[in-house]
């Protein structure tokens, strides 16, 4: 039975984000939309933000429009067969909250709601917060950890915080300290609040249905267990923000254009460079969680026009092949090249694969004796599988392995089956580092993909994006990941797969790999074995 949800508004015309949380759940088919709560008082929470910080958001959002937007302004009526009850109400209405009479409280039930969901009003006390079994949601557009409050996603560009969360939760009547039902965490923008809030709300547009879809899969009294594992709530740690007072934001902005006239300075001046290197894998120890200091260095043939990066080994007939990203500064594009490894370097260097579209992150794969590669093509909009003709430098030309956009594409055979890790994005305004999806099929040949009903199995920009192929330590199958919350390319994270099912699937961190011991390097993101050897890219800025 689709669960029965009730929805809280400020008026029809709705936000993008929002109208496409809501057509989500409306086209989903496990949620049944009974009834529309219209405030027929709006209210803003709180006090007018100060003129200084108003004209700051005013030019940010200027300079910086971003497309789709997701505050432009969209009417709830334009989705498809809207016919959705509307009650309006008039709460009381205190200094930042708004409380239901018990009139109005009676006309909500009276729909028998399985749920609430909050995209209106203010802060709300009271008997709503109980009256649906399964509660009233509401998102905070900031980590609850770092700050209660808000402006939603500011107060961690002003202060240079890395990441910036959101969540969904279960409203109690302490502010942001609700039970959290969904949470996520993408790259903070290091510029503009406009962009770093776009990306986030986009995001948490798809939270509400993933949650209903999970209490489908695993049952309403589980979902509620888990719930009720989570830390009783106590007194907040974190602060209570608001809008800056004037002299504040005038430091603020100070510091903010500080900071990103050297990052320009930076950028112009140096560029973005990446070199592959490998160490011996007895030199490797899980504990040390660095890089030794002077692991070999693969030499470019062209430095200042050209790069290598993202390395993936091969063993065949006894040596050992290297295949990996070749890429052209002046056209920004990637090719596929390969080389055989020798005890100074890479012999035999040529490239592999071409096409209209930047290739990268050559996947290897094995199958009855066969060599594929499957190398990132996102730009084209689908994955391509390429065969073996004659290895390692000749291939047939790719045909089309999944028919959808993908980044970092890492399969895993296990269990009998093929699975597809990948990272997507479900709309244009989220970011392919955020979020890793999965898909399975039972013929590699011929693959007809089923996607995971957890999907995404990881929402966090710091252990999300594939970083090479998945090991096995002992019996523990191991899953690299890019951690590009301080940067892209920062570190790489080790991610145990503890369930790996059709319906299950649950990985934790069980260590990490930088480069803080290799000179100069700002970052490591790819880990690949073969042929005793661990093999590595390094990320500089020369």
């Amino acid at each position: 039975m689709p669960l029965k949800i009730i929805l809280l508004l400020d008026s029809y015309t709705l936000q993008a984000w929002q109208f496409e949380l809501v057509k989500s759940l409306k086209e989903s088919g496990y949620a049944q939309l009974v009834a529309c709560v219209i405030n027929q008082t709006p209210k803003l929470s709180g006090k007018k933000s100060l003129l200084v910080y108003r004209t700051y958001r005013w030019c940010d959002r200027k300079l910086f429009s971003t497309h789709p937007d997701a505050f432009a302004q969209k009417s709830i009526q334009e989705i498809l067969n809207w016919n959705v009850p509307a009650l309006e109400v008039s709460p009381i209405q205190k200094k930042y909250s708004d409380f239901f009479e018990k009139s109005d409280l009676e006309r909500i039930k009276s729909y028998q709601p399985d749920l609430i969901i909050r995209l209106g009003f203010r802060i709300l006390t009271g008997g709503i917060l109980t009256l649906p079994r399964l509660g009233v949601w509401s998102f905070h557009h900031g980590d609850p950890d770092y700050y209660r409050g808000g402006p939603p996603a500011f107060w961690e560009v002003m202060n240079a915080k890395p990441i910036t969360g959101v969540v969904l939760q279960q409203l109690t009547e302490k502010l942001d300290q609700g039970k959290v039902l969904y949470s996520s965490f993408s790259q903070t923008d290091p510029l503009s609040v406009d962009r770093n809030a776009n990306r986030i709300f986009w995001k948490s547009a798809f939270f509400p249905l993933r949650v209903i879809q999970q209490i489908e899969l695993i049952g309403e009294e589980a979902w509620l267990n888990s719930l009720e594992q989570q830390p009783p709530e106590g007194n907040p740690v974190s602060p209570l923000l608001r809008p800056p007072s004037t002299l504040s934001m005038l430091f603020l902005l100070g510091d903010l254009v500080f900071r990103n006239v050297v990052r320009k300075i930076k950028a112009l001046t140096k560029k973005p460079h990446w070199e592959i290197g490998y160490i011996n894998q007895n030199e490797f120890d899980w504990n040390t969680n660095t890089v030794p200091k002077n692991p070999m260095l693969l030499p470019v043939a062209e430095p200042k026009t050209s790069y290598l990066a993202d390395p993936f080994p091969v063993e065949y007939g006894g040596d050992t092949f290297l295949f990996y990203e070749d890429f052209d500064k002046k056209t920004q594009k990637g090719k596929i090249g390969c080389g055989k490894l020798t005890e100074t370097g890479l012999s035999n260097q040529k490239l592999v694969l071409e096409e209209d579209w930047h290739l990268s992150y050559p996947f290897s794969f094995e199958q009855d004796g066969e060599h594929f590669l499957i190398p990132e093509s996102a730009d084209n909009g689908k994955i391509y599988r390429y065969r073996v003709r004659n290895f390692p430098y000749e291939w047939e030309k790719g045909e089309v392995f999944f028919p959808f956009e993908g980044y970092d594409p890492t399969i895993l055979r296990y269990d009998n089956k093929y699975w597809l890790f990948i990272n997507q994005r479900l709309h244009p305004g989220i970011s392919p580092f955020d979020e890793l999806f999965l898909y399975w099929c039972t013929d590699f040949l011929n693959p007809v993909w089923h996607a995971h009903p957890l999907n995404p199995i990881v929402s966090d920009v710091r252990f999300s994006r594939p970083a090479g192929a998945i090991f096995l330590e002992g019996k523990r199958p191991i899953r690299p990941a890019q951690d590009s919350g301080l940067r892209y390319g920062h570190q790489v994270i080790f991610r145990e797969i503890k369930k790996l099912t059709e319906t299950e699937y649950q990985e934790e961190t069980v260590g990490f790999l930088s480069a803080a011991g290799v000179k100069g390097a700002l970052g490591v993101h790819t880990f690949n074995q073969a042929g005793g050897k661990v093999f590595l890219d390094f990320y500089y800025k020369r």
